[in-house]
């Protein structure tokens, strides 16, 4: 079968040779095919287009629910999400065996960012807490999946442009709940909270009283950002920016273009709505990282098209921007939507910014000796795995920090962290060359007029935009329905509904309003690359890169600027008349779904015994309890919930029991406490050392006099050893230091009492949160204390170590 080079959309495709273009023709070519080489050809166009479809209605889906990773609770909400893209993978595979011609879109960015993926993939064996990092691991897995699918599955620019489409509809979802969440639903949690707020911190880990619950009050009734379905208003933030400025760049696109209809100004204004909603949820975010990276974009924009109009009419456009935005931002303020001393919380960010950035190197640089000229240290050049940072950076949080963060809100700074030097040096060649690919001038024969040049091949058969591309639509907005499937937004269950609605109400509107936008503009790779380039400035000082639902649009946004980049070679469709290519990818498919299901199942059994478990704790079924819990461990090794499960369950047995001494059930809960941040388990995470403590103690005082003081010993040195343990993972945590400070005291251990109630309190003193200083009663209890055992400690010539 010969070759085909008839791309009609760009001057890369009248040349013929090893590559075909990145459109193939009009849907003539594939009957011809067809009458060549029988049905086989039609037949694989039909499932590339199901797998193309069920791409895109994945990425909408993953939009839709909260994708910022729960470590304490293993991190595999998006597991079954991974799962339905691999089956969409093989779709994909199944496709091109079908056909009998393998065609990919290769380039040394793909390579770049295959690697970036495998480097951070892999670093999930080596770290501490696994079940997270595993989990976590096979996202990362499945971005990569996601990226070659967008980048190989789209046949025509059409395909590609209508993708860019989907993905700002999704983002225009997104933004419209976020909108309705500011106005409505934080309204209804306030006065909730106000009414009754106990419900409310128990849900969110707060004790009542503590300076925790003021700065948890003050963030929900003073504080404004909107969120959306993240966790976090600057992860918002980031997922708006880059389709945000491709639809800025795709009116501009519809407007610069010679020889276009009347009407086009119907279509732009049409999406003007669109655009106003996405910049006003945007600016309610207050993610100042994503308005820099939205000016970025927008400059690039207006440089790309300085030569394609008037200065006059550039210098007026770029004013009438800034008014419409200055008019947003007054909106704001005067709806009490922004606060006054913005640019000051700006100034204090970005000092917060700064102390993340000192802990993560510390983190990165963590064990560093010099050997032989070599730097000698395992984060250096392994790093520490996904989800794995936390635990490590409150080892070298600085005293004044703020906050116990997920990740060091920079994507650099982040991956080297999570996977190495070499997942760094990936990530940077991946995003400079994509980058380069997209944006950068071309050159040789390829090269064109300029990245904004509007097409001037004229083919009456080019119907760019949405127009012969609507089943990617209809397959985009499947999402909407997909998620619920997936059972991560359940209309069903109470407010769920509401949100589910103005979801898919928000996609239709994006879609129907939007659709003539996308007709009328043919976008050069350039726009698509200032959208990236947006999302990337974001990043610089904002965390992302590691959520599954920001990550995968930025991805997508490389992928689909250099398919989009008919000057490069990078958007070439090269094609050879053979199976095997294909096969020893279906092989590799293979052995990575083994791989996949091989760590998943033992989590979802181990989830669905947990499930069971609670449930059997609600009905006050305490043996049928243990049962699940004993169930969940053999399930998944990694993973420390059950063994906490069954120290509750052994507690609530022992109390029903008549919490009697001779019953060993009490025994066995330092028993499970122990095992549960014993490895392969996370012996690093300080808040289970800490509960470890807690529960030890409130064990001990409910026995109280019952145990002779020999037996009862080894129990206080346990809470010692926890306490300590605890401390010593968050050196910068005044209130360890002064629990360690009162359980040394209990053992008599007064120089180890006096030295930590010296820390305590300097600890006090420099930290500027409230939520970081100790509460008064506190404070003045350590200071009273702390000279009766310096006193002791001095009669004590001889202390005795803690464990």
């Amino acid at each position: 079968m010969a070759r085909r080079g008839a791309n009609r959309s760009g001057p890369a495709g009248r040349r013929r040779g090893s590559t075909a273009s990145a459109d193939p023709g009009p849907a003539r070519d594939l009957f011809d095919d067809e009458r060549a080489g029988g049905s086989t050809a039609l037949w694989g166009e039909r499932l590339r287009k199901a797998a193309l479809g069920a791409t895109i209605a994945l990425v909408t889906a993953r939009a839709f629910w909260p994708s910022e990773p729960d470590p304490k609770g293993g991190a595999g909400d998006g597991l079954g999400w991974v799962l339905c893209l691999m089956v969409t993978a093989a779709v994909a595979l199944a496709a091109l065996l079908v056909d009998g011609r393998f065609r990919i879109r290769w380039s040394w960015t793909d390579a770049a960012l295959l690697a970036l993926v495998a480097l951070v993939a892999s670093s999930a064996n080596h770290a501490v807490d696994r079940g997270p990092a595993l989990n976590m691991s096979w996202e990362w897995v499945a971005i990569g999946l996601a990226y070659l699918m967008v980048r190989n599955l789209p046949r025509t620019r059409e395909e590609s442009q209508a993708l860019l489409g989907c993905l700002f509809a999704a983002t225009v979802a997104t933004a419209v709940y976020g909108l309705y969440q500011g106005l409505v639903e934080l309204p209804v949690l306030q006065a909730r909270f106000l009414k009754n707020p106990g419900p409310m911190l128990e849900a969110v880990g707060v004790r009542p009283g503590t300076p925790g619950e003021a700065m948890f009050r003050d963030r929900l009734l003073n504080s404004s950002e909107v969120f959306s379905t993240f966790g976090l208003a600057n992860s918002l933030g980031g997922f708006l920016v880059g389709p945000l400025v491709v639809a800025l760049g795709a009116g501009l696109r519809a407007l610069i273009r010679p020889g276009a209809a009347g009407s086009r100004w119907g279509g732009v204004f049409a999406a003007v709505p669109l655009v106003l909603i996405s910049v006003a949820c945007l600016i309610f975010t207050k993610c100042l990282s994503a308005w820099v990276g939205l000016a970025v974009g927008m400059a690039l924009l207006a440089w790309g098209a300085r030569r394609l109009v008037a200065r006059r009419t550039l210098v007026l456009g770029v004013a009438a921007g800034c008014v419409v935005t200055a008019g947003l931002l007054g909106t704001a303020l005067v709806m009490g939507r922004l606060d006054r001393g913005l640019v000051a919380q700006s100034m204090r960010s970005l000092r917060y910014r700064w102390e993340y950035w000192e802990g993560a190197w510390g983190v990165i640089t963590e064990g560093s000796t010099l050997s032989h000229g070599v730097l000698d240290s395992t984060n250096f050049w392994s790093g520490v795995g996904p989800a794995n940072f936390a635990g490590p950076y409150l080892r070298h949080k600085l005293p004044e920090s703020s906050e116990e963060i997920q990740d060091p809100h920079n994507l650099f700074l982040e991956v080297w962290a999570t996977g190495g030097v070499f997942a760094f040096l990936a990530l940077a060649a991946a995003l400079g060359l994509g980058l380069w690919n997209t944006l950068g001038s071309s050159s040789g024969e390829d090269a064109a007029d300029g990245a904004l040049e509007p097409d001037s091949q004229g083919d009456p058969d080019s119907d760019v935009g949405m127009g012969r591309t609507g089943w990617l639509t209809v397959s985009a907005g499947a999402g909407w329905l997909v998620v619920v499937g997936l059972g991560r937004l359940n209309p069903f269950l109470g407010e769920l509904f509401a949100r589910w609605l103005v979801l898919g109400g928000g996609w239709l509107l994006a879609v129907l309003l939007g659709r003539s936008l996308w007709r009328e503009a043919s976008l050069p790779a350039a726009v698509v690359g200032a959208g990236a380039l947006a999302m990337v400035v974001h990043l610089l000082a904002a965390g992302g890169i590691g959520i599954p639902t920001v990550a995968l649009e930025l991805w997508a946004l490389v992928a689909l600027g250099l398919n989009l980049a008919d000057d490069r070679r990078a958007s070439r469709l090269s094609e050879w008349p053979t199976r095997l290519p294909a096969f020893g990818l279906a092989c590799g498919w293979s052995a990575l779904i083994g791989a996949f299901l091989g760590g998943a199942i033992p989590y979802w059994r181990c989830e669905g015994y947990l499930a069971q478990a609670d449930q059997a704790m609600r009905d006050g079924n305490l043996d049928g309890a243990d049962a699940f819990y004993t169930a969940a461990i053999a399930a998944d090794p990694f993973d420390s919930r059950p063994w906490l499960g069954v120290a509750y369950v052994q507690a609530a047995i022992w109390k029903a029991h008549g919490s009697k001494v001779e019953d060993d059930h009490w025994r066995r809960i330092p028993i499970a406490l122990l095992k549960g941040v014993t490895p392969p388990r996370n012996s690093q995470s300080w808040t289970l050392h800490r509960e470890r403590a807690e529960i030890m103690a409130d064990l001990l005082a409910l026995l109280g006099s019952k145990l002779e003081p020999k037996e009862a010993l080894p129990y206080h040195a346990n809470i010692v050893e926890a306490y300590r343990t605890a401390s010593r993972l968050y050196p910068t945590n005044a209130d360890l230091h002064a629990r360690l400070a009162f359980a040394s005291a209990g053992m008599s251990m007064y120089a180890d009492a006096a030295t930590e109630a010296e820390e305590a309190l300097r600890l006090d003193r420099l930290t500027p949160h409230l939520d970081k200083k100790l509460p008064q009663e506190l404070r003045a209890r350590l200071t009273r204390e702390l000279a009766n055992w310096s006193e002791s400690a001095a009669k004590t010539p001889i202390t005795t170590k803690s464990p």
